[in-house]
């Protein structure tokens, strides 16, 4: 009786070891899968790589695979749909459309469970300036109708506003189109009104 006695309580500080281990591990784990769902935008990195490719190869990519062995090293690992315009990356989805050899627009659109508490981006790039829309993520219904080129009209229903217009000429004398790209975009004054007879219409951006 006695001997069974010490084993239990030799037993018991074991038993409560292991027990607060696995509900440690299940919070580690939770929280690890909590943080692998929250989408992490880079619209910025995705616009710095197409303008290194315009500037390598003079014009910008008809698809975002052509940015593999040119900007991006080659990856089987990447999964690319609409027909390799668009590119899925941490939660988050890019589609990319070129609309001549010098232009482009691109939309980065939060997904996953988490996505409610991320922002919806559209920017519209030449060589020399970036406008960006920016709003509250899209409901799936409107992440899955969006137009590669939209309007302002229509940007403006979906929720997202006009911000701050970059110089990318600014940009590039100051920090190039490297990975710092987004503090020119910190310091950049005024808007898209600024730029004079730029008209701000229907598929009139730049």
């Amino acid at each position: 009786m006695i001997a069974r006695l010490k084993v239990s309580l030799v037993l018991l500080p074991v038993a409560i070891a292991i027990l607060a281990g696995i509900y440690v591990y299940s919070l580690w784990a939770a929280e690890r899968q909590r943080a692998a769902e929250i989408p992490v935008e880079a619209a910025d990195a995705m616009m710095r790589d197409l303008l290194s490719f315009h500037k390598k190869r003079g014009g910008f990519p008809t698809d975002l695979k052509e940015l593999e062995g040119v900007v991006w090293e080659k990856k089987d690992s990447r999964s690319y749909s609409n027909d390799k315009h668009g590119l899925t990356h941490r939660n988050y989805y890019y589609l990319y459309t070129r609309l001549d050899h010098h232009r482009f627009t691109l939309w980065a659109i939060p997904m996953g469970r988490q996505r409610e508490d991320a922002a919806t981006q559209f920017l519209l790039v030449t060589t020399e300036r970036c406008r960006r829309w920016k709003g509250a993520a899209l409901s799936i219904e409107q992440a899955s109708e969006i137009d590669p080129n939209p309007s302002v009209t229509e940007l403006g229903l979906l929720g997202l506003i006009e911000q701050t217009t970059m110089d990318l000429r600014e940009s590039e004398k100051a920090v190039g189109y490297g990975p710092y790209l987004w503090i020119a975009f910190l310091s950049t004054r005024g808007s898209a009104a600024a730029w004079g007879d730029i008209p701000i219409s229907a598929h009139s951006y730049l």
